[in-house]
């Protein structure tokens, strides 16, 4: 390998931050191994797996493959009361997670990575070397790309524990999207129903298994539905803005480890993707140094430090003004542009430069909180 590392660079973690890392530093000639703890890439599949159709196929190159269903409506459900919008002119792609996951790691191992399934790693830096424990032995690299999952994100208060069920839908079946919002149960996070595929859909609960399947049951009761739940697991959601304090000439976070996920809605799939191709072609010009400039000042994660900022708005806002926003957004016919479901910022600025809409918000929140959103997105 022409040096005194095992390899030139390890990552841990095979989901779509890690599979993309591992593919680009192959692709620039890196010796790269993959350390994945589960037995199999893509599983358990914890991922509620909506993204906006434009951005998936600006980081997949082949996204047809992975698509179970695309979404074009959607319902927003405050008080009870239901609130029907369009993404006719920005399409929501839900994907087959764990075929994506697997597709992805198949082109990293196509460029000359190596995988290592079933490994629990257990890492350190050491002078000038990343030193990792896999199954009682010891491997050293240059480079280490920690792309571990939410586990390690170490904001306590920035993720949440949510069960997402998969049910089987009796009778009828809904093909938009649906969140619902009721602050007294979930005070910090909302409800979500994605379809699946025909007769199957996904729905999560931001509570324990133990608190949460009434409030699955109650989602389905809105939309008209009934099923029974055939899978259910428990993960974290991270909400608290990325983590990039460890990042360095030779580290980093990336994914949920990184907190490379959306706070306000939680997703994590597209802007994960795009940080480990960062990680991946920056260890490939050898200035790993430079990710937190690359990525977070120059790149895509701008978003998400914004995001970040605007988060506790949310959580300080009450059912009753959620209820009128969304009635404001609705009577003007708003609709999702472009890849405003995954660059939220860019979907909050375009409703402050609505006139119409801009006078709904001044009547609804307080002007103080108006005048923080348009400093944050100036």
């Amino acid at each position: 390998m022409g040096n005194s590392f095992d390899y030139e660079t390890i990552v841990v973690g095979a989901g779509p931050s890690g599979g993309f890392a591992s593919k680009e530093a192959a692709r620039a000639g890196k010796s790269v191994l993959i350390v994945e703890k589960d037995l199999e890439v893509g599983y358990p599949e914890a991922c509620g797996g909506l993204v906006s159709l434009k951005s998936l196929r600006e980081v997949f190159s082949y996204p047809e493959k992975v698509i179970k269903m695309i979404v074009k409506s959607g319902v927003a459900y405050v008080k009870d009361e239901g609130f029907g919008f369009s993404f006719e002119r920005a399409p929501l792609a839900v994907l087959d997670r764990a075929l994506f996951d697997k597709l992805i790691i198949k082109d990293a191992i196509k460029e000359g990575a190596d995988l290592a399934l079933g490994s629990y790693a257990v890492f350190k830096k050491e002078n000038e070397e990343n030193i990792v424990y896999i199954k009682n032995k010891t491997f050293t690299s240059k480079y280490l790309v920690n792309a571990s999952g939410s586990s390690y994100y170490p904001k306590r208060n920035g993720k949440i524990l949510t069960t997402q069920y998969l049910f089987a839908l009796r009778d009828d079946f809904y093909d938009g999207i649906a969140i619902y919002i009721n602050k007294q149960i979930m005070p910090t996070f909302f409800a979500w129903y994605i379809p699946y595929e025909d007769g199957l859909a996904k729905v999560g609960v931001p509570l324990p298994p133990s608190d949460s399947l009434k409030v699955a049951e109650k989602v389905l009761e809105l939309l008209g539905l009934k099923g029974k739940p055939e899978k259910i697991v428990s993960s974290y959601v991270i909400l608290g803005g990325p983590y990039k304090e460890e990042n360095g000439e030779r580290f980093v976070n990336i994914g949920d480890a990184g907190g490379q996920t959306k706070p306000l809605t939680g997703g994590g799939i597209i802007y994960g993707s795009l940080g480990g191709q960062y990680a991946g072609k920056l260890i490939g010009e050898e200035r790993l140094k430079d990710y937190n400039y690359e990525f977070y000042e120059r790149g895509p994660g701008r978003d998400l430090l914004k995001q970040a900022k605007l988060r506790p708005i949310y959580e300080s806002i009450s059912d009753d003004a959620i209820y009128k926003m969304m009635k404001a957004l609705k009577e003007h016919g708003f609709e999702l542009i472009d890849e405003e479901f995954d660059v939220q910022t860019k979907l909050i600025k375009r409703v402050l430069e609505d006139p119409g809409l801009a006078l709904s918000l001044i009547r609804i929140l307080p002007s103080f909180l108006i005048d923080y959103l348009k400093s944050e997105l100036s």
